[in-house]
């Protein structure tokens, strides 16, 4: 037999490439491996969360309910679902035999075979795509319900993991709401790196990055970490939130928010790295108005609260008139405008 030239050869060694790559769609690996994945999740995911409980985590009440309905109707569909994917991989695993033996016979470098072995496997590539989604039809609403409820449980496990390094403590009966990596702006492009933290109490800040103590040639060779508490205020200050285009960042989404008077700062501008900024607006503006404790899996301390309604009436190291001192959601201390006293709540 007379060698094959060099563009026959080239056609054949592409063919080869192609039928060597759907092998994993003609076996049906990355349905498999999706279903799987459903499984192992719906199966971890109430442990996950009765420890999130445990380390006192008492928000997204509804979840329990919602794993719960998406298990069970995830047993309504398992058993299809397994059948099908082996129904459907039998056959493919057909195609794939006679796409094979088409592709043999082409290696001859008759012209006819090289057709018909194109024609073979470009048809199974077709139907192992075709399969794919078929089978995907049946599940990729529950698997994306899945994935949320994974997020919010994983979401919520690093908020706490980040609350127990933090250089701050916790109020008595303040509870974690939300937590994501930020910059605090200073200037147009640089500030501190840090966590940002929401509570149904506190919006708050705290620096925790390595900073270059040694450069040569613009290299850092020394490193020390910084992390400290930056700014704290009680969401009830919160005057104003925005989600916004700062141009100077090259179009980059930031947050904004503004503070009422009263509030030890004047306002933040915040760059959320890895988190929705419009997300979290409205999760900011439902702590402030006190919506998101509709989502308690338990009651706020009552004695916390009460503690806010009866607020002293008059400073106790001077005498003067506190009434006109609005307690918003959040504080745990006034100043006395007349002597600067800090009186706790």
């Amino acid at each position: 037999m007379s060698p094959l030239s060099e563009e026959v050869q080239a056609k054949l060694d592409s063919l080869q490439y192609e039928l060597e790559n759907l092998q994993d769609e003609v076996l049906l690996t990355n349905i498999q491996d999706e279903v799987e994945d459903i499984q192992t999740t719906l199966a971890t995911l109430p442990s996950d969360l009765g420890e999130l409980r445990t380390r006192g985590y008492v928000f997204q009440s509804f979840l329990e309910e919602k794993i719960e309905a998406l298990d069970e109707e995830w047993g309504k569909i398992d058993s299809g679902i397994s059948l099908d994917i082996r129904r459907r991989g039998r056959e493919l695993g057909h195609e794939l035999e006679e796409a094979e033996e088409t592709l043999s016979k082409a290696m001859s470098g008759r012209s006819i075979y090289v057709d018909r072995a194109e024609t073979a496997i470009e048809s199974l590539e077709r139907k192992a795509n075709s399969a794919a989604s078929a089978l995907r039809s049946q599940y990729d609403t529950l698997q994306e319900k899945v994935r949320e409820c994974k997020t919010g449980v994983n979401q919520a496990q690093s908020m706490l993991d980040d609350i127990d390094e933090a250089s701050f403590e916790l109020y008595p009966a303040e509870d974690p709401v939300a937590s994501c990596s930020a910059k605090l702006m200073e200037s147009k492009k640089e500030g501190p790196k840090g966590v940002l933290y929401l509570t149904d109490e506190r919006i708050i800040f705290e620096q925790k990055e390595k900073i270059a103590t040694k450069k040569v040639l613009f290299i850092a060779t020394e490193k020390e970490k910084v992390q400290e508490l930056l700014f704290e205020v009680p969401v009830g200050q919160i005057e104003k939130i925005e989600s916004s285009q700062k141009g100077f960042l090259g179009g980059k989404e930031m947050l904004e928010l503004r503070f009422e008077a009263g509030a030890n700062l004047n306002s933040a501008l915040l760059r959320l790295r890895g988190a929705d900024n419009e997300e979290w607006q409205r999760l900011i503006g439902r702590v402030k108005s006190g919506e998101i404790d509709n989502e308690r899996t338990e009651a706020k301390d009552e004695e916390a609260i009460e503690k806010a309604r009866s607020a002293p009436t008059q400073c106790p190291s001077c005498g003067g008139g506190l009434e006109d001192i609005e307690i918003v959601r959040g504080m745990r201390d006034i100043d006395c405008p007349y002597c600067g006293t800090v009186i706790r709540l």
